[in-house]
């Protein structure tokens, strides 16, 4: 488990969300992403309309947010956005399943992708 993860998954624990950090783990992805505007701005500009934004931390670049995803848009992921250096950007998304999978995680991580472009 990454540091990146480690910070979300806590996070998620403390506004109980999650109960156990350990089980969880394993159902975070992680990507590294280049995108053609840099900055913490752009980043908040392009997440601010698919969740609402859980933590903003200017000192340490990142940003904890929660993505609508599903079919109907009806289920929440959440992501942590760091930005590294000038155009790259590490993210993690955790996104819990139900019976049926349908890669929640995965498409959020797509629609944020998407949203930095």
């Amino acid at each position: 488990m990454t540091s990146l993860a480690t910070i979300l998954l806590k996070e998620l624990k403390k506004k109980h969300i999650i109960s156990d950090i350990d089980k969880e783990s394993e159902r975070v992805i992680y990507e590294t992403i280049t995108f053609n505007k840099p900055g913490d701005l752009h980043i908040r500009d392009a997440i601010f309309g698919m969740g609402t934004i859980l933590k903003e931390d200017l000192d340490n670049h990142y940003y904890i947010t929660s993505v609508k995803t599903g079919l109907f848009n009806n289920v929440l992921a959440y992501a942590i956005i760091q930005r590294n250096e000038e155009g790259t950007a590490d993210i993690a998304v955790y996104a819990k399943e139900g019976i049926i999978k349908q890669n929640l995680a995965r498409k959020a991580l797509e629609r944020i992708q998407k949203a930095l472009q």
